[in-house]
């Protein structure tokens, strides 16, 4: 509870009767909560259900918290983003405001890690494109040209997800090289992982695999250069976001060879136009931005959810704010 009264949360990518009764009643049932929902699509009904809330609480992709409305916020202490990315969402603006901005990856990272797993398998040991020429698509190319054991693994971040890839890699006797500028060199040594820089990394790898936000500072973070100061032939996964990849970069450099391959389920934009090049390039694997669907994605999704409210009720705003640095210089 705050001095004035109940902690208020109001969630505004929802009304109350589509988010599942079960999770309406474990909420109702946590002592000095308040909820208030809506799905709001514009600023007026973003304030009117939002203005006196302590904490906001969204999913999916941001419509209307913008810049401009946060100091309208005026007890706004967190917005919470149930799920894992924040692009489009105004993290500095909401840090330099002494907002946390928090969301919750693990309800999803355990599933994304497998999916970003089972891309770099399928790339290795070409399964997709074998199932293919064996349903008669003699045309299509299989290039059994790498070998998983011993080679060298390149993780670009290193938060629950990239640490959970490296984890599921372990049996495989590879290096496994990380470039995190957030993650603690010793952290990431724990798990048996070498932190380098990035243009190290990309120098070294035989397998690239994209597991960082995207932000301003992220987005394109692997373009023609990066590209090109990779080994030839390399093969390079996404599972972050699409815009973290130039994509006409990425087109050019598995047209000219310079990539051996690489599997998306991530694109910019996404979906692809239809008649994106993308889908004519015969060493790419796509899939639909669906890598942290699983049996158990819902039930995660939403306990997790509720352990972020309730800790964020009890004052506990650190644990899964993701703009620590940002709001650590406005105290």
């Amino acid at each position: 509870m705050t001095e004035q009264g109940p902690f208020k949360v109001a969630m505004i990518a929802r009304e109350r009767k589509d988010v599942p009764e079960w999770v309406r009643d474990r909420l109702d049932a946590i002592a000095g909560l308040e909820l208030a929902y809506d799905h709001c699509r514009t600023e007026d009904e973003l304030l009117a259900i939002a203005a006196d809330a302590d904490m906001i609480w969204t999913m999916g992709p941001n419509k209307v918290l913008t810049p401009a409305v946060l100091p309208k916020l005026r007890r706004c202490r967190a917005i919470f983003r149930s799920g894992s990315g924040m692009d489009g969402y105004p993290v500095a603006e909401a840090g330099a405001l002494g907002i946390a901005m928090c969301n919750s990856p693990e309800s999803i990272s355990e599933a994304v890690a497998e999916h970003a797993v089972a891309l770099l398998f399928s790339l290795v040991r070409q399964i997709p494109f074998s199932d293919r020429r064996m349903r008669g698509e003699r045309n299509v190319q299989v290039n059994l040209r790498w070998h998983l054991s011993g080679s060298t693994l390149g993780l670009v971040g290193f938060g629950r997800i990239g640490s959970r890839v490296c984890e599921m890699m372990a049996g495989f006797r590879m290096t496994v090289l990380v470039y995190d500028p957030f993650t603690p060199p010793e952290q990431i040594r724990r798990y048996g992982a070498i932190p380098v820089e990035l243009n190290e990394l990309l120098a070294r790898a035989d397998f690239l695999s994209l597991h960082c936000p995207l932000t301003e500072q992220t987005r394109h973070l692997i373009g023609a250069k990066e590209l090109a100061a990779m080994k030839k032939g390399a093969l390079l996964v996404n599972t972050s976001r699409g815009a973290v990849i130039d994509e006409s970069a990425l087109i050019e450099a598995l047209r000219n060879g310079q990539l051996g391959g690489a599997a998306l389920d991530v694109t910019d934009p996404e979906p692809p136009v239809a008649d994106s090049p993308l889908f004519a390039l015969p060493n790419l694997i796509l899939t639909p931005h669906n890598a942290a669907i699983s049996g158990q994605f819902e039930r995660n999704f939403w306990e997790v959810s509720i352990q972020v409210i309730n800790e964020c009720r009890q004052g506990d705003f650190a644990s899964h704010c993701m703009n620590r640095h940002e709001r650590t210089k406005q105290q």
